[in-house]
């Protein structure tokens, strides 16, 4: 990568996900940005542009007609040196991962505001018309504030009321529904099912199935004969309500699942 790039100044790269590099740079008013450049491998396959530039696309719809303040900013998106690019505003932040494997006491004191926060930007997204499918805690940034903020949506759908057929799976194995492992079908409670997760972790910092190699947790997964680990067990202080929300959120059958995260943020409203 050059210094310079796309009319912008790069100033150093940081941790990307498998498919795109990120870089921080700056413009001619010194402003910052997140620069995400396709890898240029995967820049070859016409579906994977595609969908690099539809993720950007429902960002920049998601901020109409006002912006969201748990939502990355899109600045703006194109080809440079045949790789597809997108610029997205820069956030002071570290992953809600980060927090976790740190057990940093800015999540430990203010989950429940997380979780809240989280709760209700799916919500929005949901009600704008697109599933996310790859809430995970490497996607959601946590500013020093402690604003959340959900990034990358190149795996983001329309949103359809019953199960849509999905070309193939993709998404981190752990947050990914049986339903959609098995029968590559998703609605509206793949993202609880992959909130419940997240929020699994950061009351218990554990997963509900926890394996040495993704085989192993995929098995668990789609095994209806294998339930989650409760989540008291890992943490007894969590509140039975509150336990029993996050278990129904990552319920093995979608139909015991809650169906809309409306229904979510009211029993999260119960709790005070």
């Amino acid at each position: 990568m050059n210094q310079e790039f796309a009319g912008y100044s790069i100033t150093r790269s940081i941790t990307g996900g498998g498919m795109t590099k990120l870089y921080v740079a700056i413009d001619a008013q010194q402003t910052r940005y997140v620069i995400r450049v396709l890898d240029t491998v995967i820049a070859k396959d016409r579906k994977s542009r595609q969908r690099f530039f539809r993720g950007g696309e429902v960002i920049a719809r998601l901020h109409v007609p006002q912006p969201h303040p748990n939502i990355v900013r899109f600045i703006k998106a194109g080809v440079e040196d045949k790789l597809p690019y997108m610029v997205l505003e820069y956030v002071e932040s570290r992953t809600l991962r980060d927090l976790i494997l740190y057990r940093e006491p800015l999540l430990t004191e203010n989950v429940m505001i997380f979780i809240r926060q989280l709760a209700n930007v799916i919500r929005y997204v949901h009600s704008r018309g697109y599933l996310h499918l790859d809430v995970k805690p490497e996607n959601i940034l946590i500013r020093p504030d402690g604003r959340l903020v959900l990034i990358d949506f190149d795996l983001a759908l329309p949103r359809k009321r019953f199960f849509k057929k999905l070309a193939n799976v993709s998404g981190t194995t752990a947050y990914v529904p049986p339903e959609t492992l098995v029968d590559r079908t998703a609605d509206d409670r793949a993202d609880i099912y992959a909130f419940g997760i997240c929020c699994y972790e950061m009351l218990s910092f554990h997963k509900p199935y926890e394996g040495e190699k993704i085989e192993q947790v995929r098995a668990a997964q789609i095994d209806p004969r294998t339930p989650p680990a409760p989540i008291r067990q890992y943490n007894p202080n969590v509140p039975v309500a509150l336990a029993n929300l996050v278990m129904k959120c990552i319920a093995k059958n979608p139909k015991d699942r809650y169906p809309d995260m409306v229904l979510v943020l009211r029993d999260l409203d119960k709790l005070g």
